[in-house]
């Protein structure tokens, strides 16, 4: 489960909820070696974080079950069996030895594609027991139209027998995959472009076997990093999708921003809610060009879905993030936290001085305004709004201005960044707050 992933779902599930229409998660899971129970539950788990409910699937079950490829060699086999029979696939015993040799062959003859020789298909090697199954790519041409591309066009020509069926009987992705968009009765198949390539095969597959084909398909831009290069999980952190947790972003703010990587709603606004959302999707305003993740726009987005939480809502996400404090001094913190919180992990830094302070002397007249602070911080009651109001009290009647009076005190209890100057001191106990500053003015 990454990014791409997530982002896919988002608009099949957009597009599905705005036309009263069925979101199926299916597992295309038939590469045994990535097949594993670990990478199934990352994908229930991140759906489940993300909002993102299937109407049909492994977990919620479904009329076209089962939603796992695993669970369906049989109905393969047995479509691959149709085609042999048919003559519109054959048996190849090439090993790989044989087909390597054959693209090292190509690559020196200059040839800008390898395509398989067809030897199986004419002079099949004698003897031999394993064996793929390859479908046998009709002369022509493929056409299909893309709701974001518009016409496609391929000549099969350009395409070397594929195989359909494994050596150890199970299919291929290309294979399995329009076979059940058919029998699970798929109207729209939309998915990343690097399947536009995948597309015209798929169709030759479902032709040869007589099966209806979607009513539409759409691929979706390549999300790509600051550097121009498409995701990946070696160049780009960004990619994992748990990485957004970690680090504390709202998961309807990712919903939101996810959206509007290669979709814009062809208005000025940016923040939407989820229903927001299904209301304005359009898959003719899913652009063509690759979208670019942003981190400082990521950001700010989830910011501002931060601000929209009431306070008890917010300090009830925040305490993941802030395991050494208990509820009440959360429930103080998270009205000043608000408007401070690009995401949720901010706030570990924004508390860090409560434990770990870097005190600052006063300078070029500050001890003044400090010491006032001091004095008349002694005589009030410790609240958000006697803090505040006594600290006003003080900067009004010597007329200092906000921008230099709060620094000396923040950099007396504090040492860094931290919330509104009313939280940072109501957050630590009196005596200790006053001590700080007390201490920097010895």
């Amino acid at each position: 489960m990454h990014l791409g992933t997530a982002r896919t779902a988002l608009f099949n599930l957009l597009f599905a909820r705005g036309r009263g229409g069925t979101f199926v998660l299916r597992l295309d899971d038939t590469d045994v070696e990535r097949n594993r129970p670990d990478y199934e539950l990352a994908i229930y788990d991140g759906f489940r974080w993300l909002g993102l409910e299937a109407d049909e699937g492994p977990v919620a079950g479904g009329a076209f079950g089962p939603y796992r490829q695993s669970e369906r060699l049989d109905v393969y086999r047995d479509h691959a069996a149709r085609l042999l029979a048919s003559g519109t696939a054959y048996r190849c015993y090439c090993t790989p030895e044989e087909l390597e040799a054959e693209r090292a062959a190509s690559r020196a003859a200059g040839r800008p594609r390898y395509k398989y020789s067809r030897r199986c298909l004419t002079d099949p090697p004698k003897g031999r027991t394993d064996f793929v199954v390859r479908f046998r790519v009709p002369p022509g041409e493929t056409t299909f139209a893309d709701l974001i591309r518009g016409e496609v066009r391929f000549d099969n020509d350009e395409f070397g027998d594929p195989v359909i069926v494994k050596s150890n009987g199970w299919p291929t992705y290309n294979f399995a995959s329009p076979i059940d968009d058919a029998l699970m009765e798929i109207t729209h198949v939309f998915r990343g472009e690097e399947h536009v390539p995948n597309t015209p095969l798929q169709l030759m597959f479902l032709s040869a076997l007589g099966l209806p084909t979607p009513e539409a398909l759409g691929h979706f831009p390549v999300i790509v990093g600051k550097d121009g290069k498409k995701l990946s999980k070696r160049l780009h952190p960004e990619v994992r999708l748990t990485l957004y947790q970690e680090r504390g972003y709202l998961p309807e703010a990712l919903v939101n921003y996810m959206a509007l990587l290669g979709w814009n709603p062809g208005t000025e606004q940016d923040i939407f809610t989820f229903d927001e959302l299904v209301a304005a999707f359009d898959m003719g305003r899913v652009q063509r060009a690759n979208a670019m993740f942003d981190w400082d726009r990521l950001d700010w987005i989830d910011g501002q879905h931060i601000r929209r939480l009431s306070d008890e809502e917010l300090a009830r996400r925040l305490r993941p993030f802030l395991p050494g404090l208990g509820d009440e001094a959360i429930a103080t913190a998270a009205p000043g936290l608000k408007d401070r919180l690009p995401r949720l992990s901010r706030a570990t830094e924004l508390l860090g001085y409560l434990e770990d302070p870097h005190p600052v002397a006063p300078q070029n007249g500050q001890r003044e305004m400090l010491q006032a602070a001091v004095d008349r911080l002694e005589h009030v009651e410790w609240t958000v709004p006697a803090i505040a109001a006594a600290l006003e009290e003080v900067r009004a009647a010597h007329g200092w201005k906000p921008a230099r009076f709060f620094p000396p005190i923040r950099g007396a209890v504090a040492g860094r960044d931290t919330p509104p100057i009313e939280y940072t001191l109501a957050m630590l106990p009196k005596p200790e707050a006053l001590a700080r500053m007390r201490r920097v003015l010895t």
